[in-house]
């Protein structure tokens, strides 16, 4: 990710320094920066290439609401190719810690990216870009898959991945995804079951396993990786296929969440359900599922809003359990019962 240069920054503040009518100077030069940091006043773009904060005082109509749902909102919004999956990341990793900065994550991947093409200027196909990036990644950086404590929450959120070189197939994959963005490399993520993978170079491209030091896989060897599976598997080509933008996020919130299960962390697993619930607003059984957490945890107004609107989804077989407690919480809160 660049950051404009400050004299592109000070014609996009004059315009007469370019000879363009202001409105097409904002709508040309808005376009060329990147989304994190199209709600920062250019003025803060300074020569060093680094962001410097502006106070929300000095430029009241810039504030834009920042919490992790609010950051994760706009990650998720417009068509899945709008998608911002680094953005999605970061906010996801607020979950963990609030004071996730992501301008120097994006830094650290944009340096990455530089040494990959400095050293490597002459490959250009995406066998020895892949190839560049993975030497970089996993021999020089020694990032890796952290096979001993695999479901520590920590796996999924990206700062830590970044700081510790440690994660899951998931975050690696993501890691490596936008490393590969940045030096021109194709891309996809491929959701295979139980091990998230890399597929660069497109539909006929070649695979990689960034969990175990960026393995370069076939078609064949997946295949031998599902003898012995069910038999009621999909067909290898849709298990092969590209998942979107938001699938990738929703499988980091799914892994969250039985972590979170697991750990007995009732807040942040509702959290991570609500963030899920952006992604999948259709999703009654994520409703019941928060709903009776918040019944758990004494949150009752909150707990009777969700199994409410998980009964009136229009799903057939109703959880036996979710309507004794739904009509428990009506009768505490006085309020008269609808479909149950």
């Amino acid at each position: 990710m660049t950051i404009p240069s400050a004299t592109c920054a000070q014609k996009m503040l004059n315009p007469r320094a370019c000879g363009a009518p202001v409105s097409q100077v904002r709508s040309a030069s808005h376009s060329r920066i990147p989304r994190l940091y199209r709600c920062v006043p250019l003025w803060a773009l300074s020569p060093a290439r680094s962001l410097v904060r502006c106070p929300h005082h000095a430029y009241p109509d810039l504030a834009v609401e920042n919490t992790p749902e609010s950051d994760f909102s706009r990650a998720i919004a417009g068509h899945d190719h709008e998608v911002d999956l680094f953005g999605g990341a970061v906010a996801i990793a607020r979950l963990g810690r609030d004071d996730v900065d992501a301008h120097a994550l994006a830094r650290e991947l944009d340096l990455i990216a530089e040494t990959v093409r400095e050293r490597d200027a002459e490959r250009s196909g995406p066998g020895q870009l892949a190839r560049a990036v993975t030497a970089e990644l996993f021999d020089t950086l020694g990032y890796r898959g952290n096979r001993e404590h695999y479901t520590d929450p920590e796996n999924s959120y990206i700062d830590r991945v970044i700081e510790r070189r440690l994660g899951i197939p998931i975050t690696l994959s993501l890691i490596y995804m936008e490393i590969a963005q940045r030096v021109g490399l194709e891309c996809d993520g491929i959701g295979f079951p139980g091990h998230f993978l890399v597929r660069c170079g497109g539909d006929d491209g070649f695979f990689l396993d960034p969990f175990n030091a960026g393995e370069q896989l076939t078609r064949e060897d997946l295949e031998g990786r599902l003898e012995g599976h069910t038999s009621d598997l999909p067909s290898i080509d849709s298990l092969l296929a590209a998942v979107t933008r938001r699938q990738i996020l929703q499988r980091m919130l799914v892994n969250l969440c039985v972590a979170y299960q697991g750990m007995g962390d009732a807040a942040r697993w509702i959290a991570a359900l609500g963030f899920r619930l952006r992604l999948e607003p259709w999703n009654a059984a994520l409703y019941l599922e928060r709903g009776l957490l918040h019944y758990q945890e004494g949150e009752e107004a909150l707990a009777l809003a969700d199994l409410e609107r998980y009964v009136d989804s229009g799903e057939t077989d109703l959880s036996p359990q979710a309507l004794r407690v739904l009509d428990d919480l009506r009768t505490r809160l006085g309020r008269e019962g609808g479909n149950s």
